[in-house]
């Protein structure tokens, strides 16, 4: 069986009003799944997918997940991933939706790595270091930094 997914951005649901009256029901809509991310850097969804074990390729308009007899081919647009279909022997929606959204979380795990990364380098151009780091219980991260000088 096979099911084709339209994902919509949680951050821009939000701006419509219409949608945050919906929002609790958002999950139930048959055919969308509401993401935390847009999953816009191809890179970044390629090592999510790769972290959960998934065989990837990238033709340059869609990015293919193959793992476990289910493959996910996540189609982009101007705005990051608009459509993920997902397709494999007895596929069901709601498993569709939960592999879609175990996606979402290792791609919003790997944005946080990289800006994680990217504060770190920038603080020691700035002329600071990072004082503590610590991981909290929501899987935030809380960095405190210090002057060098």
């Amino acid at each position: 069986m096979s099911v084709t997914l339209k994902l919509r951005s949680e951050a821009l649901a939000q701006l419509d009003a219409a949608t945050i009256a919906a929002h609790a029901h958002a999950q139930a809509q048959p055919g969308v799944v509401t993401v935390r991310t847009r999953m816009r850097h191809r890179d970044l969804l390629a090592r999510a997918l790769v972290g959960l074990r998934a065989q990837v390729t990238d033709d340059g308009t869609s990015v293919v997940a193959a793992w476990e007899g289910r493959r996910i081919t996540f189609g982009y647009g101007p705005e990051g991933v608009q459509v993920a279909h997902v397709d494999g022997p007895g596929l069901v929606p709601a498993e569709a939706a939960r592999l879609v959204l175990s996606v979402d979380e290792a791609y919003a795990a790997e944005v946080q790595r990289a800006v994680l990364a990217r504060l770190k380098d920038r603080a020691a151009q700035a002329g600071m270091r990072v004082e503590s780091e610590r991981v909290n219980a929501d899987q935030s991260i809380s960095v405190t930094l210090a002057a060098t000088s």
